[in-house]
């Protein structure tokens, strides 16, 4: 079977190399993002001569709709009211989940979850996306990117100019890009000799400095290996999308939060004080065990997993490997791969085991509600205002309804997990 989906891979990559799509191969067209005078429609265009009032309100032209449709739109553009919630389901995240304000009564009075703490505040005017209110919050937590700064392009490289012949130090120079990077099915393997991919999504990579967060800021660590299916963008009701990340996601991470990451003292100081969650390369799931527990691991209460079917993309992780032609066969939303980290192998935590990289519906892009309540399903039901029972609870509903809630958790329905379920820490730790 692996055979027979490598060679499928590989035909497809044929075909995919007779029709580009336009961020494939590299820099996309100009005029797709430049105006070179005015707008089509006659108004006068942005800095740089982009064709939004911004960097990002550019990005969203292409990459947001009312109702995303394409794998590669990644906000949710219409109105969203209550109890109606982002219907982006990337890997990512929706960045409409930035517009989503929920406020409830709580243990200590009034409490709330505002849209900017819900990912990263991309900065696009044209959508109503702003830098986060919070007056304390002017940088990059754990770091020194500015907040005003941040757009599509202080993480994506918007000429595409990163690109990688096999090294794990991918470069701006050397062969040309003939492919993308960045799925399955499209050059999965290295390229032939002259030939180069572009790196994971177009991420900027060693030295890339976006130009708005001034001349004093470069990035130090290379993008990270990493693999999607060509189909992610998708209700996870029936399957998950499983997108093979292989190494170098939290070192990536580092560039701009920089102090959150745990160092070798840190892992080895005995004062509490100085934890910090470990994630990348020191970060082996087989060290203490998690990896055993994160295959047993069902849900609340039930420790009777298979590694075979274990994997859930709620709580992925890093293979430890840089191999493109292996993470293509694992890369996968169609229920194809599903087996989690093996016993004894190079799997490790990383930054996106537990964040969305975009934005998420819960605090802190968590990919699950977390640290606001330490239960996600309560009497079987998704917590919501509109729910019955203790899932309507105003502690537990937090001003959501239950369509919020399951759209945050990318359409999954609350049977699959126990009545009572608590938070997804647990795959690693089962502590519940």
């Amino acid at each position: 079977m692996k055979a027979f989906r490598l060679a499928s891979a590989l035909v497809l990559a044929l075909a995919a190399g007779r029709a580009h799509a336009f961020h494939e191969g590299g820099v996309g067209a100009c005029e797709g993002c430049h105006a070179m005078h005015s707008r089509p429609d006659g108004t006068q265009v942005g800095a740089s001569l982009l064709q939004g009032s911004d960097e990002s309100s550019t990005c969203l032209t292409c990459h947001a709709a009312t109702t995303p449709i394409a794998a590669y739109q990644v906000m949710t553009s219409r109105l969203l009211g209550d109890g109606s919630p982002p219907l982006s389901y990337t890997p990512g995240g929706d960045f409409a989940w930035l517009k989503k304000t929920y406020v409830w009564t709580g243990a200590k009075g009034l409490e709330i979850s505002p849209g900017d703490r819900h990912g990263h505040n991309v900065v696009a005017a044209d959508y109503g996306l702003y830098p986060e209110g919070s007056a304390t919050q002017t940088t990059a937590p754990g770091g020194i990117y500015p907040d005003s700064a941040m757009s599509c392009i202080s993480c994506h490289d918007p000429h595409g100019r990163y690109r990688s012949d096999g090294s794990l130090f991918p470069s701006t120079s050397g062969s040309p890009i003939v492919a993308s990077g960045s799925y399955a099915g499209t050059a999965p393997g290295v390229p032939g000799p002259g030939a180069a991919v572009g790196v994971y999504r177009l991420l900027g990579g060693t030295g890339y400095a976006p130009r708005a967060a001034g001349p004093s800021y470069a990035f130090s660590a290379p993008p990270p290996v990493a693999i999607s299916p060509t189909n992610y963008n998708q209700s996870e009701r029936v399957t998950e999308v499983r997108v093979a990340y292989g190494q170098g996601m939290s070192e990536w991470c580092q560039n701009c939060h920089t102090t959150i990451h745990p160092t070798q003292a840190d892992l080895q100081a005995a004062s509490t004080t100085a934890f910090k969650h470990p994630s990348g390369a020191s970060a082996k799931l087989a060290t203490k065990g998690e990896s055993s527990i994160y295959s047993q691991y069902v849900r609340t209460g039930v420790l009777t997993g298979s590694q075979a079917t274990s994997y859930t993309s709620l709580v992925p992780y890093e293979e430890g490997i840089a191999d493109r032609a292996t993470l293509s066969l694992h890369a996968a939303s169609d229920g194809f791969y599903t087996a989690g980290p093996s016993p004894n192998g190079p799997e490790q935590v990383m930054c996106l085991s537990c964040h969305r990289a975009h934005a998420s519906g819960w605090d802190h892009a968590m990919r699950w509600n977390m640290p606001a309540n330490s239960t996600i399903v309560f009497g079987g039901s998704w917590p919501g205002v509109d729910a019955v029972g203790d899932a309507a609870l105003p502690a537990n509903a937090q001003g959501r309804y239950r369509a919020d809630t399951r759209a945050a958790m990318y359409d999954r329905d609350p049977s699959i997990y126990s009545p009572y379920q608590k938070v997804l820490c647990n795959k690693c730790h089962a502590q519940d």
